[in-house]
């Protein structure tokens, strides 16, 4: 009993004492410069999707793959124009930095879930107030055998969320 409490004293000041990694006074900065300078030009990216709701319209766009194999998507908005014609706003685009299965997965339609960045967005220690839920699920597999589900056979239905939105994405053509 002696030598563990011995040992829990020991374990408790190395604790307290051992440094705390703390947040570089920069680190904001060094997390927006892992994104393209100009934050709301995707001029260069591919639309993969079109997806829209009563909340908002926006493109999903895929840009280059860095030397680490992440893709950057990002979700751009859009308006309509009176004749119909979809204009990007050119503002509050939301970006993240994607892995190779996430971007795999995004290309297929497929489930896939992450957090968006605004561009003052600062990832610390966790907090992700400022920033957006994306979810999207374009999959279209085969209906359950209804014999073999009974009532439910007709699936659980597949969309997607932005914030608290529910939205409606279609391949992009």
């Amino acid at each position: 009993m002696r030598d563990r409490r011995a040992f829990l004293a020991v374990a408790l000041v190395v604790a307290t004492t051992a440094p705390a990694r703390a947040f570089s006074a920069d680190g904001c900065e060094q997390q927006r410069k892992q994104y393209p300078a100009n934050w709301n030009d995707t001029s260069a990216e591919k639309t993969l999707f079109t997806c829209e709701s009563q909340q908002g319209r926006f493109y999903v766009k895929i840009g280059a793959t860095d030397e680490a194999g992440r893709t950057l998507m990002s979700l751009v908005p859009f308006s309509r124009t009176n004749a119909g014609v979809k204009v990007e706003t050119g503002l509050d685009v939301l970006r993240i930095w994607l892995d190779k299965e996430q971007t795999r997965r995004l290309r297929g339609g497929k489930y896939l879930a992450t957090v968006v960045r605004k561009e003052n967005s600062c990832w610390i220690r966790g907090n992700i107030d400022e920033d957006v839920v994306f979810l999207m699920d374009n999959a279209h597999p085969p209906e359950d055998d209804p014999g073999a589900a009974g009532s439910f056979y007709n699936k659980a239905p597949r969309f997607t969320v932005l914030g608290n939105a529910s939205v409606n994405c279609e391949p992009f053509k």
